[in-house]
């Protein structure tokens, strides 16, 4: 399960994560927002909390973890058994070091919040959607958008991503996306199932497929997400901070 590489992961999370001032067209997404319950009351939120169980990136993270995220920053603080690992917006740490996580710390704190985040993230600036008709998956039609990045904004303006609808519920139902920088073919991740968090509707199961294969998706790799909680509270920003113990990430930042 564990041969996904996070690489493929790490560009797209990158990619969606610069602040401008808001999305093009953000509009073709109204419906989907309000069907999660809308974004207005996402963006009064301060502070998200969950436990991953089963993340499919390593061994180590696919343990229960849990992430506490401050919503305006995108600031996070990631605890389990084995390790803690924390990003104040510039300096990323690990305790007791990068190998008890198995993946660059300051990457795996975009990752365990972006897919979390879904669909909302889709609102960030710098993103340009498009009304792109249809698409099926597995025999099933949905409403298709496809999202380009703006040239100059992010690491790769050249990737795109597609979202998948549900035309019944105007759900979020899956998304696929290409990963040009390293020559990755499109990845699929399935929201298999939500859970409503005091209004917002928030991913509780999604299944990450390599490649994109609607008619026949292959093995899939499956994590939870539990413990929610989302709070217009804004979390102690001191907790994002190294301690004297913590190893500063030196990987080389993608930005």
């Amino acid at each position: 399960m564990f041969r996904y590489s996070y690489l493929t992961l790490i560009v797209f999370l990158l990619l969606i994560s610069f602040k401008l001032s808001f999305a093009e067209n953000e509009g073709l997404l109204d419906e989907t927002f309000e069907a999660h319950g809308g974004l207005e009351k996402w963006n009064e939120q301060n502070t998200m909390i969950y436990t991953m169980v089963g993340f499919p990136l390593t061994p180590q993270v696919a343990k229960p973890n849990k992430s506490t995220v401050d919503l305006k920053n995108r600031y996070n603080k990631i605890e389990s058994e084995e390790f803690t690992v924390g990003f104040n917006g510039e300096t990323a740490w690990t305790i007791p070091g990068p190998d008890a996580v198995g993946l660059p710390p300051r990457f795996f704190s975009l990752d365990s919040f972006y897919f979390n985040g879904m669909p909302f993230v889709f609102a960030d600036p710098g993103l340009i959607l498009i009304d792109a008709g249809t698409a099926t998956f597995q025999g099933k039609s949905y409403r298709l958008i496809n999202v380009g990045v703006k040239k100059g904004t992010g690491h790769s303006s050249k990737d795109d991503f597609q979202l998948l609808i549900n035309p019944e519920t105007n759900r979020l139902a899956l998304i696929n996306h290409s990963v040009t920088e390293i020559q990755v073919e499109r990845v699929t991740w399935v929201f298999n199932d939500w859970q409503d968090v005091n209004g917002l509707l928030v991913p509780a199961k999604v299944t990450y497929y390599p490649g994109w294969n609607p008619d026949n998706p292959g093995e899939g790799a499956t994590y939870t997400v539990e413990n929610v909680s989302i709070s217009n509270v804004a979390p102690d920003k001191s907790i994002y901070d190294p301690p004297a113990n913590a190893v500063i990430d030196t990987s080389p930042s993608l930005h």
